[in-house]
This record gives C-alpha cells, sequence and structure tokens, in this order.
C-alpha cells in the first residue's frame, strides 16, 4: 500500500455537518495507520534478520564504494550547501529543543565547556560505528537477498540517498517571518510498495533493557519531532525510527535471547509540520527582535547554556 492522504475536517452533508462521518474517518485514519505501522515495523526488523543470517564475505565493489564516500567526506568542497545570509538557521535535531535554547544557538551566545569523561567518548564512537555499519548491511541486504523488503533511494549520480549525500538547507517564510532549516537524515528507503520511508536510527548504550517493551513503549518526542523537520526538508510522510542496543543478551542464549532492536512507525501530518513552522516562526521573530523567549524548565538537562539562562532569570527577578 503507497502514501494515502486524507482532507481534514468534516464530511458536509447539504447544510448539515455530518458528526458520525467524521468518526469514521478519523476510525480508517487510525485504522491504517495501525495496519500500515505492524507492517513496515515488521518488515524493517525482518530485513534486517535476514541479513544478518547470511555469511557473505567483503564485497569489494560495495567496500570500495564505502571507502571512497568516507575520503569524499574528508574533502572541504563537497560539503558546500548554499545558506541565506541573515536568517535564521536551524536543524532537525534541535527541533524539540527549548526555545530559549534555540534563539541562545541562533545569536551565537558562547556555550559553557562541557566535560567530557574518556568513557563518554567511547559511547558516542561506538554509536557512530554502528549508524555506519547500519548503512553497510543496508547495501549488502538489497544486493545478497533474494527478496529485500527494502532499498536504499538513489540519487541521479547514483549515490545513496543518506548523509552528506542529501545534506540541503532550506528556506521558509512564515508570516513574513524567514528562517532556514539545514540538515542530512540516515537515510530515504524505497519499500517493496514503492513509497518512500525515511529511516532514522538511534543506538541505545546502557543495558538492553532499554529497548524492551516495557521501558520502551514508543519512539522518544525528541526523535520523532526530529522527523517531523525532516519531513520539512525532504518531503517525506513516513518514517522508521530504528533503536539498537550496543547492548546484547547474553551469547549462549541463542534464539531466547532478548531482542535488541525495536522499530516504531511514524506519519507525519500537516498538523505536524505546521506546529513545528509555527515553534521556529516564533523563535525566528525573537532572534530578530532580540527578545529572550521563556525558558523551558523541562529540557535543562543537556542544555549547553544553564548558565547563562540562570543568569538572565536573575537578573530579570
Amino acid at each position: 500500500m503507497g502514501r494515502r492522504h486524507y482532507k481534514k475536517g468534516v464530511v458536509r452533508i447539504g447544510s448539515l455537518v455530518s458528526r458520525t462521518g467524521a468518526k469514521e474517518l478519523r476510525d480508517e485514519v487510525v485504522s491504517w495507520k495501525s495496519e500500515r505501522s505492524r507492517e513496515v515495523t515488521t518488515a524493517i526488523l525482518d530485513h534486517f534478520d535476514a541479513i544478518h543470517s547470511l555469511d557473505v564475505e567483503n564485497d569489494i565493489e560495495l567496500e570500495r564504494y564505502f571507502l571512497q564516500d568516507e575520503l569524499d567526506g574528508l574533502d572541504p568542497n563537497r560539503q558546500g550547501v548554499h545558506f541565506q545570509p541573515g536568517v535564521t538557521t536551524f536543524s532537525p535535531s534541535s527541533a524539540y529543543k527549548c526555545e530559549r535554547e534555540l534563539y541562545y544557538k541562533a545569536t551565537r551566545t558562547p556555550k559553557s565547556m562541557e566535560d567530557r569523561f574518556p568513557y563518554q567518548r567511547r559511547w558516542a564512537r561506538n554509536g557512530t560505528a554502528v549508524h555506519a555499519a547500519v548503512q553497510r548491511d543496508l547495501l549488502y541486504a538489497e544486493k545478497y537477498l533474494k527478496h529485500p523488503r527494502f532499498k536504499v533511494r538513489r540519487l541521479p549520480n547514483g549515490s545513496p540517498a543518506w548523509e552528506r549525500n542529501i545534506r540541503q538547507v532550506r528556506l521558509f517564510d512564515e508570516a513574513n517571518v524567514p528562517f532556514q532549516i539545514h540538515g542530512m537524515m540516515d537515510g530515504i528507503l524505497t519499500y517493496r510498495d514503492g513509497s518512500s520511508i525515511g529511516l532514522e536510527f538511534k543506538t541505545k548504550s546502557t543495558t538492553i533493557a532499554t529497548v524492551g517493551s516495557y521501558r520502551m513503549k514508543d519512539a522518544q518526542d525528541d526523535h520523532k519531532l526530529q522527523c517531523v523537520a525532516y519531513s520539512l526538508l525532504f518531503d517525506l510522510d513516513e518514517f522508521l525510527i530504528v533503536y539498537e542496543s550496543l547492548a546484547k543478551d547474553s551469547w549462549m542464549k541463542g534464539g531466547d535471547a532478548k531482542p535488541d532492536m525495536r522499530a516504531f512507525y511514524l506519519h507525519v501530518t500537516d498538523e505536524d509540520r505546521s506546529q513545528l513552522i509555527d515553534k521556529f516562526a516564533r523563535v525566528a521573530s525573537m532572534v530578530k527582535a532580540r527578545k529572550i523567549p521563556p525558558a523551558d524548565p523541562t529540557k535543562c538537562i543537556f542544555c549547553p547554556y544553564k548558565p547563562r539562562c540562570q543568569s538572565n532569570a536573575a537578573e530579570a527577578a
């Protein structure tokens, strides 16, 4: 089944509003999303399990591509995108952040020094390495599986649609408030039904329980909002958010091992996009007016501007 679009609002019969029709339409949408979610989340996990069940030797053609891609990434001449000067810029990964943090970043406020311990650097290194391994898995899967459930979308030059290959900036103008979104994503997949689905891959590094059904009921809100930003940047409606635990169950568990991967489906709506556009436009207007937005105290833990934010609060008091 490909993408389906539903008109907003209610069903009108003559001059009367049919609330029953509206409910039936909502129920149909919910039912389709539920079925679609089960279908594609099962498909992506089966897809990874299928390629990890094969003993495939290194493919010279594919490995040559990955080596060349890594070298290309070191070439500064291949990194250019065309920003509009003087326009506030946001990234998809910042979509969930506090509006005050977005303001500080846009106004180039100095960040506080961040202590990064050696084990934390290894933690980050491992996550980055697994991202690269997953992209390798995707290309091996479409080449060596007899019936791959997904393939990586290709650009006109044959390059996979992911990371630096699709890095771009897009300008928006909401109520005469311009802003731009800049970013790249983990990949755009073509499902076996022909639909395009964005892939957002995340790792969890503590215990395997973090991806268990008891601890993880749904994709994280910040990851879902990141996908909303991607939908604005890459014109996608459907996303798969896949989590892998870097901690695994006991080697000897075999078929009884706890699942180390979870997948969640997200269908981004016009309302989702509109709400994020409103947020970015609101921050951009405050940047222009040099008016500091209110802080969200629920998002202070990892904020690099806490000392400045606390200073502003004290001055306001």
